[in-house]
């Protein structure tokens, strides 16, 4: 449009007059018009310069453009660029204000008036509860409603919900809103007055007006709470006594160590463990255990300070921690008292019964100077008490370490004994007081150690029977008693019986018949040649199974025979409950015999009980041939002692048969018998 202007403008100046005079008229109107057409879009131009930058937007892709256009449109940008950016600026901002006046309506229109938002708070599992800026509710779920103690959430709007929830008690947070996002622990108030534990979380909230505000969130924690306090509570507590467990035990011990370390003052462990309460348990069922040992720990506290803790261990084994002592000799006035208290008979399911106690006592710092040694100590003075009789208490000694040493060490060789051939059956003659014969012989585990030297089975068996070596160790001394018998027989006579004993642990097992059986037809046998020795402690269990393996092998026609009678307290009743043929009296009545009248009346009186039950009976522990003489008179069956033979290995035995016509005629006229090592 510009070059057609200026075309025109220079055709009409050099024109020639001589033109006719209507181009003459025409060239200065169309001059006319483009000047106003060109002024007509520089003020459209000027006013809308948006448009003009998408004239020039299309003006640079047109073929053909003058580079004169695309120059004056540069300009004309130069120019208007500041006023333009102020424009622009101004509708931004006004913009961005109108767009956040949009939003926070619509939030807020969104927390009030969204049923689907609504919904989802109103459902929610958590109390929900919104307040503005002076703390007033205006909004609540149900849920929150029910937990504060109202029947709807109307009731909580409007109200402070400071006050409400903290009632004018006081709290940690004095203002609202909370914490952003975090979680705390509080305790809110209910309606009524009454209080719970809770864990909420706060969030802003940004009102109309640029008012904030906040949303909480909130959900009972008494069930979490309490179960954590019941875990704690079970993870230091004997859930049976309700004493203090081994743990927490241990813990008050280190820490009375620590206060001894700075005051200077003893400390006083004693560990105490219940007498036979083994017995109790497979006698009288766990249940009846069970009450005697609350009964027992509820004597302990009975006996102690307040300021004394008394703990359980574990199984009936107790410890009580004195502290501030001076002296050594402090503890003993409590031990006594323990002692003592113990001697009063437990009644439990309407009987009456007697359990004693076993105390050992350890001394900080005098033996030892940590809490782990010196329950250790106190254990090993413990096990020393029942050494020597029971029912007492002893100090601890360093000789007792010796003890504690030696059977860790019996624990430690004991496992591959028998694999190293460390183990041999030795063999113990059993008379016939009647005829002065041999009838037979008990065949008793031996055991050398090349550490340990001559191992005596007081100390080892009752460890095997722990550790479960006495299984193995049973199958071993069954096939030497049968090796005996069959050797006996085949030399002597077919008359000759062995014995062997049957531990608590072998019963367990329940292949044990078919195992013994298999072993007497293997060798040859017949189940009469081999007498099976029970003790108290296979029938204290009452187990269904061991009256049912007895009742088999007696059945099958092994002799069955009680072990160490009088010993227990039950034992009448068990010879009428199982099939026993012989029983032996324990060598602790022949060891009294003639000392007082009552054991030779209790020996008279079991011989006379035992025969008329129809069961023979043998004294164990005959030394001397008055008691010899005396069981003779009294028309006991059997005889098993020193006097007779030691226990001694099967080719000692052998020797004894062959002399013992020899042995029986010294016998008969009284005189001592030929010595082993002379035979």
């Amino acid at each position: 449009m510009t070059i057609l202007t200026v075309a025109l403008g220079m055709l009409w100046i050099f024109s020639s007059p001589s033109q006719s005079p209507e181009i003459q008229i025409i060239i200065p109107l169309l001059l006319l018009a483009n000047v106003a057409l060109l002024g007509t879009l520089w003020l459209h131009f000027y006013h809308q310069p948006s448009q003009i930058q998408e004239l020039d937007d299309e003006s640079s892709t047109d073929i053909g453009q003058s580079a004169n256009a695309r120059s004056n449109i540069a300009k004309f940008h130069s120019l208007k660029q500041l006023k333009e950016k102020r424009e622009q600026c101004s509708k931004h901002k006004q913009f961005k204000t109108v767009q956040e006046q949009n939003q926070e309506k619509n939030q807020e229109e969104m927390q009030t008036n969204d049923p689907l938002l609504k919904a989802v708070l109103e459902s929610a599992a958590v109390a929900i509860y919104a307040i503005d800026d002076k703390g007033k509710c205006i909004f609540a779920n149900p849920i929150c409603a029910q937990l504060l103690g109202y029947t709807s959430p109307e009731q909580l709007l409007n109200f402070n919900m400071h006050e409400l929830i903290y009632q004018n008690h006081s709290c940690t947070e004095a203002t609202l809103p909370l914490s952003n996002g975090e979680v705390k622990e509080d305790i809110f108030w209910r309606a009524d007055g009454s209080s719970f534990p809770v864990d909420y979380k706060s969030q802003p909230l940004v009102l109309q007006h640029n008012r904030n505000g906040a949303v909480i969130s909130f959900y009972d924690n008494s069930e979490r709470l309490e179960a954590e306090a019941l875990i704690r509570h079970q993870a230091h507590y004997d859930t049976l006594t309700e004493l203090p467990n081994r743990f927490l035990a241990l813990k008050r011990l280190e820490q009375l160590v620590e206060a001894s370390e700075r005051s200077g003052q003893m400390i006083a462990v004693i560990f105490l463990d219940l007498d036979d309460f083994k017995k109790i348990n497979d006698s009288l069922g766990h249940e009846a255990g069970d009450q005697l040992l609350i009964s027992a720990s509820k004597r302990l506290l009975n006996a102690t300070r307040s300021e004394d803790t008394v703990g359980r261990l574990g199984g009936d084994e107790f410890i009580i921690l004195l502290d501030g002592l001076s002296s050594a000799s402090d503890a003993q006035p409590l031990a006594e008292n323990l002692i003592g208290g113990f001697r009063k008979p437990f009644y439990i399911d309407n009987r009456q019964l007697v359990l004693t106690a076993s105390i050992g006592i350890a001394i900080y710092p005098n033996d030892g100077e940590t809490s782990s040694e010196l329950l250790r100590n106190a254990d090993s003075a413990m096990y020393h008490t029942k050494s020597i009789g029971r029912n007492t208490y002893s100090y601890f000694t360093h000789a007792m370490n010796k003890e504690v040493s030696r059977r860790l060490a019996i624990e430690e060789q004991i496992h591959g004994a028998l694999e190293r051939g460390e183990l041999q059956a030795h063999f113990q003659i059993q008379l016939d007081i009647r005829d002065g014969s041999i009838m037979g012989a008990e065949a008793l585990l031996r055991w050398n150690n090349p550490t340990l030297g001559n191992v005596s089975p007081a100390e080892f068996i009752p460890i095997a029977e722990q550790t479960g070596v006495i299984e193995p160790m049973g199958e071993f001394i069954l096939k030497c008693a049968l090796e005996a018998a069959r050797t006996w027989q085949k030399l002597f006579n077919d008359k000759f019986r062995v014995a062997i004993n049957l531990s608590p642990r072998q019963f367990r097992n329940p292949n044990l018949v078919q195992l013994i059986t298999d072993q007497v037809y293997k060798f040859g046998m017949r189940p009469d040649d081999l007498e099976l020795e029970i003790t108290e402690g296979v029938l204290l269990s009452g187990h269904a199974y061991t009256l049912d393996a007895l009742k088999q092998l007696s059945n099958a026609g092994f002799c069955i025979s009680m072990d160490d009678f009088g010993t227990g307290y039950s034992s009448l009743s068990y010879l009428r409950t199982y099939p026993f043929q012989i029983l032996k009296i324990d060598r602790s009545f022949i060891s009294d015999m003639n000392k007082d009248g009552k054991s030779n009346e209790l020996i008279i009186a079991t011989i006379e009980m035992a025969h008329a039950l129809g069961i023979r009976v043998i004294a164990e522990g005959v030394e001397t041939q008055e008691q010899l003489d005396e069981l003779s008179f009294m028309m006991c069956d059997y005889a098993q002692g020193f006097l007779i033979s030691k226990a001694v290995p099967l080719t000692e035995l052998l020797k004894i048969g062959t002399h013992y016509k020899e042995l029986h005629e010294n016998l008969a006229t009284q005189e001592l018998p030929i010595p082993l090592t002379a035979m």
